[in-house]
């Protein structure tokens, strides 16, 4: 037989692949009719020893020459063993090339990440939020090295408050490029709407014209100066109902974009200044303690390049306007630098002999009304009010000056004597006002006027606990003084509506300075309490668990946050009553110890807390804030802190008695069960200010 016919002939048996699938091979040359379709080749192995070599070649080797079937048999291992090698060899070349570049991949996006993460801001030693400190002391001190998830629970809100106070992350994340246009109808609607609340502002801002309104509602990318965009948005946007979900994207995406221009921080300008002091105020986007004070610092750089203390002004209302804005921005300025204990932008000694605004000006500073007539009427409570706030600030700067210059501390008493004053004259001054005021005022200047007694209270009481932490014979009046603070919080809840109210993160953050002062007091000092006063401090901290249920809802895009920060109140009431081994006497502090749906702990009534309580009562207590060995957590308290009756322990379960408490965070209004995550499993950062949202 020729080589050319033998390449044409059938092979004798089957390829490898259809010998491996058991297919009926055809057994043509050069591939069979089941591998044709397939780009790969068709080898005959028992047809052909040397598969090394090319088709050809092989068949005529295999026409030419006979050897025996042992030598072919061998040829085949050795040619089999040389190509698994070969496969081998290649596969560890590539799995080290692709563990290599998944190395590089991962170090690159952790050096990326690490990059990314939020920075830890510096926190002066002295500062609003030291208690926080204290608070972690406490917990530690009364539970020891407890495992219990409420211990952990209680660590991890310590750790969120952290990191929300001492980061500064802004949510730069865009719906689009371009910036949202409303409807000619809508946009009319949402203009009058505007026109009814600039002036609020009056006295401080000044207004965009007409033709500013018109292009940054109609034509916004046509806007020279974008703080336009930011200023009108940013109130359109807080007007807006829950409801029209799709405008409130569209203003908020126009917000952001509009913040990428860079001039508004560089460029001293006043809108620019106005809006940033309007966003550290009132913007519920940037909450954060920290963004405000990022924006204050902003601000307060414009105003001195601006000399806007300075009476440049050939206009007398502007000039009063660029007072009175100075003056705001000195007090918020005093406010946030308490808060983290840092060098203040506008210091006292500078600033402080600045001329006040005039009173006749200030009187715009009040909520719009008309008489029986039509025309406006004039009041001075919020004239007043806004000297009186000065005043603090100037006492305020002085306290931030005794924190950075021991030489001062004998000042210490002089100032408390001080601070003590103004409140005693501010409160008789605005008392009196409003008594004088209330006939021909309407319901809503009351309510006003009644929020701005009590703004300025809360923010005394805010200074007091600052200024008397490191005084010992101060104790006493401190822990009144976190009391009085919490019963006002009721009073308090208000939103950007109200123009006599706290800045917005005053309301979210500052109710846990006098908040965990109650609580240290009750963890550490509480067999010594009388049982109404235990129960009267429990009722308190149960208080501000329900103001965050009400502040929830005056704020349409902080409401999750609003709600992150009632379960850290929650957890540390819950945490304080079991401590104290009391149960409250609220229906307040009963509805806390109600067990989530699927538990099968039922909560019980008072108890004096002399009374024993049994295991049973203490698994009530813990709720669903127990972790899963119960037995371990209560051999590790201390023997006096839970007067038991005689109960096996082991007549307690070790399994999972209710579902866990949850730690990450609902995106919206929910009620009964929240996930059964640990705490320290998701584990969040503390000193956000977030939001957190």
């Amino acid at each position: 037989m020729k080589t050319f016919d033998w390449l044409i002939s059938e092979a004798r048996y089957a390829c490898n692949y259809c010998r491996q699938k058991k297919f009926r091979c055809t057994r043509e040359f050069p591939k069979c009719g089941a591998c044709k379709p397939w780009p790969g080749p068709c080898n005959y192995a028992r047809d052909i020893p040397n598969t090394g070599t090319s088709l050809t070649t092989t068949a005529v080797l295999a026409n030419n020459q006979k050897p025996d079937d042992v030598q072919i048999r061998l040829q085949n291992i050795e040619n089999a063993i040389q190509d698994l090698t070969d496969v081998v060899n290649k596969a560890v070349v590539a799995i080290d090339e692709i563990s290599s570049t998944s190395l590089k991949g991962n170090t690159i996006l952790q050096t990326t990440s690490a990059d990314d993460q939020a920075s830890r801001l510096y926190v002066g030693k002295q500062n609003s939020f030291a208690v926080l400190d204290d608070a972690t002391n406490s917990v530690h001190g009364a539970t020891g090295n407890l495992s219990s998830s409420l211990q952990q629970s209680a660590a991890s809100e310590l750790q969120f408050l952290s990191t929300s106070l001492t980061t500064a992350v802004a949510d730069n994340q865009l719906r689009g490029n371009s910036f949202y246009v409303p409807s000619k109808a809508q946009g009319y609607q949402l203009i009058g709407k505007f026109l009814e609340s600039v002036g609020l502002g009056d006295a401080f801002f000044v207004p965009p014209s007409e033709e500013h309104l018109l292009q940054v509602l109609f034509n916004p990318g046509q806007v020279v100066r974008k703080s336009w965009i930011v200023y009108i948005d940013y109130m359109i946007l807080a007007m807006l109902s829950e409801d029209q979900s799709a405008e409130t994207k569209g203003f908020r995406n126009n917000v952001k974009l509009a913040l990428n221009d860079s001039r508004i921080f560089l460029e001293p300008h006043l809108v620019h200044l106005q809006t940033l002091i309007l966003l550290a105020i009132h913007g519920e986007d940037y909450a954060s303690p920290s963004l405000s004070w990022m924006l204050v610092g902003h601000a307060c750089r414009q105003a001195e390049a601006l000399g806007l203390h300075l009476s440049n002004s050939p206009d007398f209302e502007t000039h009063q306007k660029r007072l009175s804005l100075f003056w705001m921005l000195f007090a918020v300025d005093k406010s946030c630098s308490l808060a983290f204990g840092r060098p203040c932008f506008l210091p006292s000694n500078t600033y402080g002999t600045v001329v006040l605004p005039d009173f006749g000006h200030l009187t715009r500073f009040q909520p719009r009304s008309k008489s029986a007539d039509g025309q406006e009427q004039s009041f001075v409570f919020g004239a007043h009010m806004f000297i009186a706030r000065v005043k603090l600030a100037r006492l305020t700067g002085d306290i931030l000056d005794l924190a950075s210059n021991t030489d001062m501390i004998s000042k210490r008493d002089q100032l408390e004597t001080d601070l003590t004053e103004w409140q005693t004259q501010t409160k008789h001054l605005l008392d009196g006002i409003l008594e004088g005021e209330r006939a021909s005022s309407s319901p809503n200047q009351l309510r006003e006027m009644s929020l701005g007694i009590s703004t300025m209270t809360f923010e005394y009481l805010h200074v007091f606990l600052v200024l008397t932490r490191a005084d010992p014979s101060c104790v006493g009046p401190r822990l009144e003084a976190a009391r009085e603070a919490i019963s006002l919080l009721p009073s308090l809840v208000s939103n950007w509506t109200s123009i006599y109210n706290p800045m917005t993160w005053h309301l979210l953050y500052f109710p846990f300075i006098p908040f965990f002062v109650i609580f240290e007091n009750l963890v550490h000092d509480h067999a010594f309490i009388s049982t109404t006063t235990k129960q009267h401090d429990i009722e308190l901290l149960s208080s501000t668990v329900s103001y965050y249920s009400s502040i929830r809802n005056q704020f349409q895009l902080l409401a999750p946050l609003c709600e992150r920060l009632k379960k850290v109140a929650k957890v540390f009431h819950r945490l304080a009553v079991v401590l104290v081994g009391g149960h409250g006497t609220s229906e307040q502090d009963k509805e806390l110890f109600q067990p989530i749906p699927d538990g099968d702990v039922s909560s019980i009534g008072t108890l004096n807390s002399n009374a024993a309580m049994t295991v049973e009562d203490i698994q009530v207590d813990l709720g669903d804030e127990i972790g899963v060995d119960l037995k371990q957590y209560l051999e590790r308290l201390p023997a006096d802190l839970f007067p038991l009756q005689s109960v096996s322990l082991g007549q307690i379960s070790t399994g999972n008695v209710t579902s866990e408490i949850m730690n990450s965070f609902p995106m919206g209004e929910q009620e009964g069960s929240r996930g059964t995550k640990r705490p320290f499993d998701v584990m969040f950062d503390w000193f956000a200010w977030d939001s957190y949202e």
